[in-house]
């Protein structure tokens, strides 16, 4: 006759080797799991600091040698990498003016977005913005005149910056909407009026107006915002 605490004893262990299978199964199903997640994360993390320095080496090369001094030879040596490793991410010169271009119109872009979603009045969200944008061109100011003002940046960028713009101008249409729904703005396409906008933005920045002065990018914003709001007519009523 088998002893009742020997049958029990059995019992107990064969239940314990169960929960442990049960337990190594989970364990590895989770691991197969992760293994592949942590590697995506981890060349994510690489590809990020490995564009961060190609980045800072581009503008570094630009800013000493202009578009015609780009090369991919002084990029990767700026970079310290290997010429290969650069034409990983960069197959050639215009895709490289082409990632510096959206870098330095990202900033941008992004402080417009937490801008537009701001509760404040709309002239405001617009003079918010382009005090932003002049502080930002001003950290920049050599990329941002090789970038728009050489004939070769723009004949590499002509595609790029014609869908960046378009992207801008789409963001700050929000801001047009609301104003004329507030009724500080006449009733027109906020699209429109987001054209019109950059346009005289453009204009002015194309006479590559001082800016490293805070009283500098002041005078420049009151001329941008007085020549949008109301006109170049020098009093109210003289216009024809």
């Amino acid at each position: 006759m088998t002893h009742p605490c020997r049958k029990n004893d059995k019992s107990v262990s064969l239940r314990d080797c169960l929960v442990a299978i049960v337990v190594l199964t989970v364990w590895f199903a989770r691991k197969e799991t992760h293994v592949p997640r942590l590697t995506a994360v981890r060349k994510q993390a690489l590809d990020q600091m490995m564009k961060k320095a190609i980045f800072e080496a581009a503008v570094a090369v630009l800013t000493e040698h202009g578009v015609e001094g780009l090369t991919m030879d002084r990029v990767a040596l700026a970079a310290n990498m290997a010429k290969g490793s650069l034409y990983r991410y960069f197959s050639s010169k215009k895709d490289l003016v082409e990632f510096v271009y959206a870098n330095v119109i990202d900033p941008i872009h992004q402080d417009l977005r937490e801008i537009v979603a701001t509760g404040q009045p709309a002239i405001e969200k617009l003079a918010v913005h382009l005090h932003k944008v002049l502080e930002h061109v001003a950290k920049h100011v050599r990329v941002f005149e090789l970038l728009f003002h050489d004939d070769m940046a723009q004949g590499l960028l002509r595609s790029s910056q014609r869908r960046i713009h378009e992207a801008g101008c789409q963001l700050l249409a929000e801001v047009f909407r609301q104003g004329v729904s507030e009724g500080v703005f006449r009733p027109a396409d906020p699209l429109v009026l987001a054209r019109i906008f950059l346009g005289v933005c453009m204009g002015v920045f194309d006479g590559q107006p001082e800016l490293q002065g805070r009283e500098q990018r002041e005078s420049v914003q009151r001329l941008i915002m007085g020549t949008f709001l109301h006109g170049v007519a020098a009093k109210q009523g003289q216009v024809g």
